[in-house]
């Protein structure tokens, strides 16, 4: 999210590890909670600008807030988009960084589901084969 960053640039991305970008800042929401990931090698500057002084600390003591920047009016303005979609429930936002274990794991990597994990298919490709398995049952 730069301030140049315009509704259109957003983009979805596939939920593999490969699709992030360790300059990056990407939002996951998983319908129960909102997960800022943080790049490993994402610019100083957009690290203080969203999470003031604190962004070299602990992700897990840092609350995220309202700063009197435009990049992070933007992230909140975002975030309260997800937020509103289903006023049932209020997510919370989790922050971590890339690398930060066991947090990045627990609360992103499990879920990258389109990733093969120790072993298994990836979501597209159980999907495919399922639907061959219908295919040749009908």
């Amino acid at each position: 999210i730069s301030p140049q960053t315009d509704e259109s640039e957003k983009k979805r991305f596939p939920l593999t590890a490969e699709s992030l970008d360790t300059r990056g800042l990407y939002i996951f929401d998983d319908g129960f909670r909102l997960v800022l990931w943080f790049g490993g090698s994402i610019s100083p500057d957009i690290g203080r600008n969203l999470l003031g002084e604190d962004f070299t600390s602990d992700y897990s003591k840092v609350i995220l807030s309202l700063r009197d920047n435009e990049m992070s009016r933007k992230l909140m303005k975002i975030l309260n988009k997800f937020r509103e979609s289903d006023s049932s429930y209020f997510q919370l936002c989790h922050l971590v960084r890339q690398g930060e274990q066991p947090r990045e794991s627990f609360f992103l990597l499990t879920n990258l589901v389109d990733d093969k994990n120790s072993g298994a298919n990836s979501y597209a490709d159980w999907i495919s084969q399922l639907h061959r398995q219908v295919q040749q049952n009908a």
